[in-house]
């Protein structure tokens, strides 16, 4: 896989560059939040299965607006735990921060 080579490669540059704080993510399949047009037929297909994909495979998808959640936290936290995220502990890092969120406001 092309693809998976070159994100590698562009990963491996980043955390060569000596910068203070590198965060690398690696999402699953990013879920469109606001309705687009599908670029081709997989896409279309996934959209239409995607709440039983979700339910089946939690760990293989992620909304996109949650990825961007995720990501403003680990920066604006300047989280240790990196600096590469999988998609299981972006999920995991977002259940935390609801939980945290929900518990702020005062809900059980």
């Amino acid at each position: 896989m092309a693809f998976a080579r070159y994100k590698g490669e562009a990963e491996t540059a980043l955390l060569r560059t000596g910068l203070s704080h590198v965060y690398i993510f690696r999402p699953a399949y990013i879920y469109p939040v606001e309705p687009r047009k599908e670029p081709n037929l997989g896409y279309r297909v996934l959209r239409t299965v995607y709440p039983v994909f979700r339910t089946l495979f939690p760990n293989q998808v992620i909304p996109a607006d949650d990825l961007a959640r995720a990501m403003v936290e680990v920066v604006l936290s300047q989280n240790e735990h990196g600096p590469v995220f999988e998609n299981s502990q972006i999920r995991t890092m977002l259940r935390s921060i609801r939980g945290t969120h929900t518990a702020a406001k005062g809900r059980p």
